[in-house]
């Protein structure tokens, strides 16, 4: 069915519908004013149904999904809601660098600017029995690659168990992880932000620095010294290889390990750490069995959304549960340190208050007076920032 026969005429001198591009980002509120005049932008992947019923009841013009980079369809509610509303869905319509506000013409699967009709983006319509057929195959597959992970990520288990429960197998590294933070930067999407983000917690806590492959090229180039780096050596710079830090080189579980000769021919030593795990999951073992308090992670947080993605290692999904007690998400950890960072910057303000008001009682009472005053003052003050805290 074509998409023309299902919108609802917005000129009438082109076909297809017009109206204002509004992007709508997961977690973020929906538009106070959400009506037939918009455009819905967003990743259908990432929607609550109940987004899906309010877009249906404000009855917008269209919904442009756009999923992550290299991401199939999910078996998400929000499609099947949106196959049973009369709104019609493009995708594969990349829209992102499209303004919020922008005002378009959509016909066809063609998004074209409003103004002077330039074509901005081309995807496919999608109608009710198109849409609903692909979340039903979005269904099976998405069972079929969680069945095929699972047993992959069992195998690696009954391989790995004696690393994973007791650590058997780490290598002796000449770093102090024991009671201290930790933070693993990966080379994952997002981590670039992620660790500007925790600039204040690096800053304070000056924790333990982990770059796995890409992720040292990220320390190095923040102005971070890394205290560890697990890559393979072909996957990072010269100058990351000879920054000092204590270099980690993956390897096969029979010793076999890529690019030792590059290595050898700057001149650092490194360590090899056979296992049938990647190099971000090694770096989470060497720092949980190592005695870590804490274990920042960036990268992407897979969720369910990802965990079975091709992408998605099955050693991951084993490490992450075995690490779980002690693992914290980077976007987690800044914003618990930005609240408390809030706590305390409001805990400072009052004690200068209070300690204005003590100069004005010196200057009015007695020396016995300020005493006690002083004594009340500070206990209260005292439970009132440990609550900030509990």
């Amino acid at each position: 069915m074509k998409m023309s026969g299902l919108l609802h005429r917005r000129s009438v001198d082109l076909p297809g519908v017009v109206g204002t591009v509004r992007h709508l980002r997961p977690g973020s509120p929906l538009p106070r004013r959400l009506g037939a005049k918009d455009v819905a932008v967003l990743d259908l992947n990432r929607t609550p149904p109940a987004t899906a019923r309010a877009l249906v009841e404000a009855d917008v013009a269209a919904v442009v999904h756009v999923p992550r980079e290299g991401e199939e369809m999910l078996p998400r509610t929000a499609f099947r809601v949106l196959a049973a509303s009369t709104i019609p869905v493009i995708e594969d319509a990349d829209l992102a660098e499209v303004a919020d506000g922008s005002r378009v013409r959509i016909d066809d699967g063609v998004v074209y600017a409003a103004k002077n009709d330039e074509e901005l983006a081309s995807g496919r319509e999608a109608g009710p029995a198109t849409l609903l057929a692909e979340v039903d195959a979005a269904e099976s597959d998405y069972v079929d690659a969680a069945l095929g992970h699972m047993a992959a990520a069992t195998e690696f288990l009954s391989l790995e168990h004696p690393l994973l429960l007791d650590g058997e197998g780490l290598p002796e590294l000449d770093v102090e992880f024991a009671d201290r933070h930790v933070v693993v930067v990966t080379g994952d999407a997002g981590s670039e932000d992620q660790l500007a983000a925790l600039k204040p917690f690096i800053k304070e806590y000056r924790p333990v620095l982990v770059g796995v492959d890409g992720g040292a090229e990220l320390l190095r180039a923040a102005k971070h010294s890394a205290d560890v780096v697990v890559a393979t050596p072909t996957a990072v710079s010269d100058e990351v290889l000879t920054d000092g830090a204590v270099l980690v080189v993956p390897a096969d579980r029979d010793g076999r390990a890529e690019g030792l000769e590059r290595v050898t021919e700057l001149g650092v030593g490194a360590t090899t750490f056979p296992a049938a795990a990647t190099a971000r999951d090694m770096a989470l073992l060497l720092a949980f069995h190592g005695g870590a308090e804490m274990i920042v992670l960036t990268g992407d947080d897979r969720g369910l959304e990802g965990a079975f993605a091709p992408a998605a290692a099955p050693s991951g999904t084993m490490v992450d549960k075995a690490v779980s007690a002690r693992l914290v998400h980077a976007d987690a950890c800044a914003t618990l340190y930005r609240s408390r960072g809030n706590g305390i910057g409001l805990a400072l303000v009052v004690l200068a208050a209070l300690v204005a008001v003590a100069a004005v009682v010196l200057a009015r009472d007695s020396a016995q007076d300020l005493l006690v005053w002083a004594i009340e003052t500070w206990n209260t003050f005292a439970l009132w920032v440990q609550g900030l805290f509990t």
